[in-house]
């Protein structure tokens, strides 16, 4: 009995001898390192532009994963793509790799037509590793889809003449049309606008900067006061609108819309309109009183001849 004891208890102790010899094997041809692997993702371009306003498009991406693991151990990557709601995929969507080994693939973004200019919108790729259907490890990476924007602009109005009374308000509508295919916002501007002002004249508009959609038309005005002094003339005024949009990407996309402003003196007087109410002839009213006595004598009279006859 104690010999068979002492059997077991020799096969059981050369079995953990073993298992201790296998562990340190194992350790010591890893690299000391855990089967939980590292993962990472590299993906070039970082942002990638494309034009939809003639139809789709699509953004592809470059990505590498490197899976930082033990070097005989097979691990499997899934990948995914999300993109703020556009269709987003990976090709392939999973591989196999050793551990310290890398793989590629293509993250493709299909953009739909007619997408608006001027929108940036973040990739999301996914990157998740197991082994033997176990999870292990994730990684999780960016990149950005932007939609190229085209600029243009147009200043239309009904009337390009207006009269005003000096002192008083010219009102002039005017609307701006973007031409561009996204959402713009244009800086309004009077040309040599010092020339009247250092004349005592008033010229602002109801809104000096202007947002827009593509294809939209804004409405604007541009209130011009002359001078209560201001004598018989035609003035000339030429609004100008550049686009911001176009500005930031250091392009010069601008207009102009000439005004002609006939300019009436105003009346003398200050123009209040009060009036003094003209004289009386002189000597009227005794050439009204000696008729009238005239007449009464005429009449008494020939009453007195009648009482005679």
């Amino acid at each position: 009995m104690v010999r068979r004891m002492g059997r077991k208890l020799g096969t059981l102790w050369a079995a953990a001898l073993t298992l201790a010899s296998a562990v340190a094997i194992i350790s010591s041809d890893a690299g000391a390192q855990s089967i939980i692997p590292v993962v990472t993702i590299s993906v070039e371009p970082l942002t990638a532009e494309v034009d939809a306003s003639a139809g789709a498009a699509q953004a592809v991406f470059n990505c590498t994963v490197f899976v930082d693991g033990i070097p005989y151990v097979r691990y499997r990557v899934n990948l995914t793509a999300e993109c703020e709601g556009w269709e987003a995929a990976c090709d392939p969507s999973s591989f196999v790799v050793s551990g310290n080994g890398t793989n590629s693939y293509h993250a493709t973004v299909k953009v739909p037509p007619g997408s608006p200019g001027g929108q940036t919108k973040y990739l999301t790729l996914n990157a998740t590793v197991s082994t033997t259907g176990v999870s292990l490890a994730t990684c999780t990476t960016y990149a950005v889809v932007a939609t190229r924007q085209s600029f243009g602009l147009n200043l239309t109005t009904t009337t390009t003449d207006i009269a005003v009374t000096a002192g008083k308000t010219a009102s002039w509508p005017f609307g701006l049309k973007n031409n561009g295919n996204g959402r713009d916002t244009f800086s309004l501007s009077v040309v040599n606008l010092q020339s009247y002002t250092s004349n005592g004249w008033v010229v602002k508009f109801n809104r000096s900067l202007l947002s827009v959609d593509a294809g939209d038309t804004g409405l604007c005005t541009i209130n011009i006061t002359p001078a209560e002094g201001s004598k018989n003339q035609t003035a000339s005024f030429e609004i100008k609108a550049y686009s911001k949009g176009a500005s930031y990407q250091n392009i010069t996309i601008e207009t102009t819309l000439a005004l002609q402003l006939t300019v009436k003196a105003a009346p003398a007087g200050g123009g209040n309109g009060k009036t003094t109410p003209p004289k009386a002839t002189p000597g009227m009213e005794v050439m009204w009183l000696v008729a009238a006595i005239a007449i009464a004598g005429l009449a008494g009279g020939l009453n007195r001849s009648s009482k005679r006859g």
